[in-house]
């Protein structure tokens, strides 16, 4: 498999806005290879690049550091794509299909 992308995981640090609520600030954790697929099929995916968004595969070696991303909840974790500057909202982890054991697949939708 060729993880040719380079990808930054950031985590949505929360502070106070000062009247009872959270601003969330993206921190950079740590940086990693990964393969895109962009998926074009389902209705869910085509709605999507009529208001702007793509869905796509990202596709990332499985280490101590992504493993926890799928245990902690992808709310407060997003993707970026570092040679674009693209950003990524997480909406699923599961292992990979091919080899469940060396890779994990986030399903990811850009923010518009």
């Amino acid at each position: 498999m060729h993880l040719i992308e380079r990808v930054a995981f950031d985590e949505l640090d929360g502070t106070s806005d000062g009247f009872g609520g959270e601003t969330l600030d993206p921190v950079e954790r740590f940086t990693t290879r990964a393969k895109f697929t962009y998926l074009r099929g389902g209705e869910k995916v085509q709605a999507g690049r009529l208001s702007g968004t793509q869905a796509i595969v990202a596709t990332v070696r499985r280490s101590a550091s992504t493993a926890a991303i799928g245990t902690d909840g992808t709310t407060r974790w997003q993707l970026r794509d570092t040679a674009r500057g693209t950003v990524y909202n997480i909406r699923a982890v599961e292992p990979n299909r091919d080899k469940p054991r060396q890779y994990l697949d986030f399903i990811c939708e850009s923010v518009t």
